[in-house]
């Protein structure tokens, strides 16, 4: 019984200092949105992320991102024609966007892969 009371509290203690209620994440922090519709079977909710453009490969429509500051954590987005991309504001296609571009992106994760719904090229100051 003491274990378990140690345990449950080890989790609440990380959830208040990881993900609990109010936590924002860094610089590629996925967060998820409540957006899929109802009676989506295999349709997890939407989610975004920022980061850099590690990888574009045409041959298989994906683009792999980057998300943390030394590139070592990457998420490959399948890019479809329903993927609505844009370069300063301006309707764009995948061969587009190039490696070192900063970006942000949403997407839904169906069968275990992420399929963008948006991709917006970040403007560089």
């Amino acid at each position: 019984m003491r274990r378990e009371i140690r345990i449950l509290g080890a989790t609440v203690v990380m959830l208040g200092i990881f993900g609990g209620p109010g936590y924002t994440g860094g610089p590629g922090y996925v967060q998820a949105q409540q957006q899929s519709m109802p009676g989506s079977v295999g349709v997890e909710p939407s989610a975004s992320l920022e980061g850099t453009v590690k990888r574009v490969n045409p041959a298989t429509s994906t683009v792999e991102v980057s998300t943390d500051r030394f590139g070592l954590w990457a998420k490959s987005l399948e890019v479809g024609s329903a993927t609505d991309i844009r370069v300063e504001g301006r309707k764009a296609s995948l061969e587009d966007l190039h490696e070192g571009e900063k970006i942000k992106a949403s997407y839904e994760t169906r069968v275990g892969k992420s399929f963008a719904t948006s991709i917006e090229v970040i403007p560089t100051p």
